[in-house]
């Protein structure tokens, strides 16, 4: 009976050996399972640290991956870290409080900002991660008109400026007031400067600028607007002079051309208390004299030559009190096949082109009546041909005999012109029945050519601000065609521009080219 029992003993000792070697195993496993570590910081639009004990609650990035979720708060320099994540997919996400919108990874005001799962395996040092946010603002502009009898009225088509100081990383925005008076501005934090362009006549009764400090650690929630009030000037009539023309079809049947632009017309008293004033019509062909006092006026255009009058001219208009009198001017052209067309050439640097010139598609080509601001443009084709035709000129108020006209080429970046940029035409008075028009060439050599190393100038030229060239998008272009002339993803190009929307692009808009 004592050898059973110790035999007993024996096999209940060895499974109680055999139970704390699992055990042991089993800790020695767990607790040599490969890690990893994680940091970064969460920087504002200036790339400055963001405090996350500054904001209520305070910032935290979480990883996520299918392990779990683990979380780091933001230190008051802006960083955080995750000592020992496990290897494996991880995404990191920021939650961003009220009044702040991701830039990198992009996300809405109040969203979550999210990296996108990546694989990290191990390594020895930190890999590094960054959150750019920039704290917005809405901030509204009220514009009130004081009247001479006292009562106020909104401000309608009021200018309204806001000027970012000392920050390079925003740039001005302007908007104007609508029937409510109001201008709406989406401001990141910083000093601004608001200003209202002042009217002519009226005087200003609050300051005509203001400045604002935005605090990135503001709360959140609706601001107090900035206001204006302006005092209407005194009472003054005013002459609208509209200057319209008409021309002949190829049948010989009398056609409306439209509002003609580059008229002069000149308006004096009848009793020579005033000096003469003479202006140049519009794009719409419109010459607006204002401020002026009761009194007995002349109005008088200049006719051009190849063109007659078909109203009277010139026309009297009696001013008794603060009015406003339409006077119509029409002409009709005499004669003129007028158009403009060239080509835009590459004279090449290396083969197969090389020695050789080929036509540039996509060029903006620019038509620009001399002494104005009329204009119109054109882009070449396939072949680098442009024209401008007689009715496109006809419709910006260009083509008339003896016009002079600056044609030119749009200017890019480290292009070099072989041929002047810009040439003035002077179309011909009266007009031969067989002319058939100028022709304007351009023809451009790219610089550097591949020989100096483009690719190095041009990424020398990329690192330099984050900007290989700025440019200016013309009317008619896309971000897609203007990403595939510089050999650039139209991604790229709207992530540096912080474009939202990559089929919403404007005339006039700068862009930086990565």
């Amino acid at each position: 009976m004592v050898g059973i029992n110790r035999k007993l003993a024996l096999v209940v000792a060895l499974f109680a050996v055999l139970v704390m070697l699992f055990i042991l195993t089993n800790v020695a496993s767990a607790s040599g399972q490969t890690t990893i570590c994680v940091d970064g910081y969460v920087i504002n639009h200036r790339e400055l640290a963001v405090d996350g004990t500054k904001i209520s609650p305070q910032l935290y990035v979480e990883a996520v991956s299918a392990n779990g979720t683990y979380s780091a708060t933001v230190d008051d320099n802006g960083y955080f870290k995750f000592d020992a994540l496990p290897v494996g997919s991880w995404n990191f996400r920021l939650q961003l409080p009220e009044g702040w919108e991701g830039i990198v990874p992009q996300a809405e005001i109040a969203g979550v900002a999210e990296t996108g799962s990546t694989e990290l395996d191990e390594q020895d040092a930190c890999y590094r991660i960054v959150f750019k946010i920039r704290r917005v603002f809405g901030v509204m502009v009220v514009k009130w008109e004081e009247l001479l009898d006292g009562t106020v009225q909104p401000g309608v088509d009021w200018e309204i400026v806001a000027t970012p100081v000392g920050d390079p990383y925003v740039h001005p925005e302007e908007a104007t007031t609508d029937v409510g008076g109001q201008a709406w501005f989406t401001l990141t934090a910083g000093t601004w400067q608001i200003r209202e362009t002042l009217k002519t006549g009226w005087t200003a009764i609050t300051p005509s600028q203001v400045t604002l400090n935005l605090d990135q650690y503001a709360p959140a929630g609706a601001m107090d607007p900035v206001i204006f009030k302006n005092l209407e000037p005194p009472c003054k009539s005013e002459i609208d002079v509209q200057k319209y023309g008409y021309g002949l079809d190829v049948n010989g049947k009398e056609i409306q051309l439209g509002p003609l632009a580059g008229w002069q017309v000149t308006v004096s008293r009848a009793d020579n208390t005033m000096l003469p004033i003479t202006k140049v019509t519009d794009g719409q062909g419109k010459a607006t004299f204002t401020n002026l006092p009761p009194g007995v006026y002349t109005v008088q255009e200049t006719v051009q030559a190849g063109w007659e009058a078909m109203s009277d001219n010139p026309q009297t208009v009696i001013h008794k009190d603060c009015e406003v009198t339409p006077v119509r001017f029409e002409n009709k052209e005499l004669k003129g096949e007028l158009s403009i067309s060239g080509r835009k050439l590459l004279k090449a640097w290396e083969p197969p082109y090389q020695g050789t010139v080929v036509g540039l598609p996509g060029w903006v080509i620019t038509a620009t009546l001399v002494g104005t601001d009329v204009m119109t443009s054109t882009v070449t084709d396939a072949l680098g041909n442009y024209t401008f035709s007689e009715a496109q000129l006809k419709a910006a108020g260009i083509a008339f005999p003896g016009a002079s006209v600056e044609v030119s080429e749009e200017v890019r970046d480290n292009w070099i012109s072989v041929t002047p940029t810009s040439v003035t035409i002077k179309f011909p008075y009266p007009v031969p029945s067989n002319y058939t028009g100028a022709t304007v060439n351009f023809t451009n050599a790219e610089d550097p050519p591949v020989a100096t190393g483009r690719s190095a100038a041009a990424g020398t030229s990329a690192s330099a601000g984050g900007c290989r060239a700025r440019i200016v998008v013309h009317w008619g272009e896309t971000l897609a065609r203007i990403a595939a002339r510089y050999g650039v993803s139209v991604g790229s190009v709207a992530r540096l521009n912080n474009i939202r929307n990559a089929d919403l692009i404007y005339a006039g808009q700068r862009l930086c080219i990565p």
